[in-house]
């Protein structure tokens, strides 16, 4: 069964109701990332667990081919600039989610660090592929991620918005970039 809710909002389940509690790019879109954790573990089974899978919307590279002004680094600063201005944050990372896990009360807390290659410059076959669909989420996703932050909290027209991300997208398909998401 799928049900759409509002996590910021009181929970419609009982607490100690949850076996699993799973969370997947929510970057963005909770204001209060302690709150919703103090929440999930009142709502959690004794024994129960809590899981997230949230990216750091901070693109990196780790051999320098990615430039701290390219138009990659710039979208992923204005996109958490645009955002903290309603409140959120796209900068999450396992240290500080591990931290806010354990304040909420939940133990055996473990974060677990990976990278989410953008792009099909990766040697290995599997990071290949997995980068070639972040790639295809980026350039196909990118213009519905941006539109409405960018004109609404930064001041933008959609003009000069399509002309940043048509140099954005251009940046992702460089094989030589080598960028990546942290998750």
């Amino acid at each position: 069964m799928f049900e759409v809710d509002d996590a910021e909002q009181t929970w419609t389940y009982p607490e100690n109701h949850f076996d699993l509690i799973h969370t997947r790019i929510m970057s963005g879109s909770l204001r209060n990332w302690e709150k919703f954790f103090e929440t999930s573990f009142r709502h959690c089974r004794p024994g129960g667990w809590i899981e997230c899978q949230e990216l750091d919307v901070d693109a990196r590279s780790d051999d320098g081919s990615l430039a701290a002004d390219s138009y990659i680094v710039k979208w992923a600063r204005n996109q958490e600039e645009a955002i903290n201005k309603v409140g959120a944050t796209m900068r999450l990372d396992g240290p500080k989610l591990k931290k806010q896990l354990e304040d909420a009360g939940f133990v055996n807390v473990t974060a677990r660090e990976f990278k989410i290659p953008i792009g099909t410059w990766p040697a290995d076959p599997k990071m290949r592929e997995t980068g070639a669909f972040q790639l295809v989420a980026m350039l196909d996703g990118i213009q519905g991620l941006t539109l409405a932050l960018w004109t609404r909290f930064l001041g933008w027209n959609e003009q000069e918005i399509e002309v940043f991300l048509a140099k954005t997208r251009a940046e992702w398909r460089n094989r030589k970039i080598h960028s990546y998401w942290p998750l």
